[in-house]
């Protein structure tokens, strides 16, 4: 009697438990991953910030943003700059929640306060807006940033090294005007960075972006030391932008500006 229950007892087991689909993606799902700034385009303003400093100065931006959902509909971002921000999905886009949240930059040394950061994703494609303001000893600058559009990239991007290889040669700032950085490929997509002072550095490569990796390092040649605290750099075909961060022999340095391939 056993024996010819217990087949009826299993299948009214499973005829009674109600069938449970995949749970649906929540919204903010959508916008997580590492996300690229696409190269800047001066004559389309694609990435390039309006600045206060002048009548039309304009800044490129590039770099970084990984978003992280906390829940279904908020999401963190953190850029590569170390400023994290507090995002909500409203209707088809993210927003800053709150408005107005104030980040120190501690890759320039500012402080500056976002006031408006809308995010829309279709697919691995980005476009965002947003108004912010950098707050200085002598006075606050504005800068509006209208025409934002990003990539998502792999965490893991052995393609990313090739299209950085090469001999590259500064453009500007003149200080930096005819120095040259010689990139190659080490292993998968990580990269070895040589500068004209025979210092060598290592960068991992994503997509159009490469950044210093470990964050910071130092070289020691003779009585020279130099450290380098940031380095980013976005690579299209023979053009690179870069922003670089650290201290030498004459204290702090801050270099941003364009190199071509050489």
């Amino acid at each position: 009697m056993f024996r010819t229950l217990l087949p009826l007892l299993l299948l009214t087991t499973i005829a009674a438990t109600p069938f449970a689909p995949p749970a649906a993606a929540s919204p903010a799902a959508a916008y997580e991953g590492r996300w690229n700034y696409d190269y800047p385009d001066s004559a389309t303003k694609i990435n390039m910030a309006a600045l206060s400093l002048a009548e039309g100065a304009e800044g490129p931006q590039i770099g970084d943003i990984v978003f992280t959902a906390t829940d279904s509909e908020h999401v963190t971002g953190r850029t590569d700059v170390g400023c994290t921000w507090q995002f909500r999905v409203t209707g088809d886009a993210l927003t800053l929640d709150p408005p107005g949240q104030t980040c120190h930059n501690p890759v320039l040394g500012a402080f500056y306060t976002m006031r408006e950061w809308t995010v829309r994703v279709d697919g691995d494609r980005e476009t965002e807006s947003l108004t912010a303001t950098s707050h200085h000893a002598d006075r606050d600058y504005e800068f509006t940033l209208a025409h934002g559009a990003r990539t998502r990239v792999p965490e893991f991007d052995p393609a990313a090294a090739a299209p950085f290889a090469g001999a590259w040669q500064y453009g500007s700032p003149p200080a930096k005007a005819g120095a040259t950085v010689t990139l190659t490929g080490n292993y998968a997509n990580r990269l070895t960075a040589v500068t004209d002072d025979g210092c060598h550095w290592t960068l991992l490569a994503r997509g159009n972006t490469a950044k210093l990796d470990p964050p910071a390092q130092t070289c020691t040649r003779g009585d020279s030391t130099v450290t380098l605290r940031f380095w980013t750099i976005a690579t299209q075909g023979d053009r690179q932008l870069i922003l670089m961060t650290g201290t030498d022999t004459t204290g702090d340095f801050v270099v941003s500006g364009d190199l071509t391939r050489h």
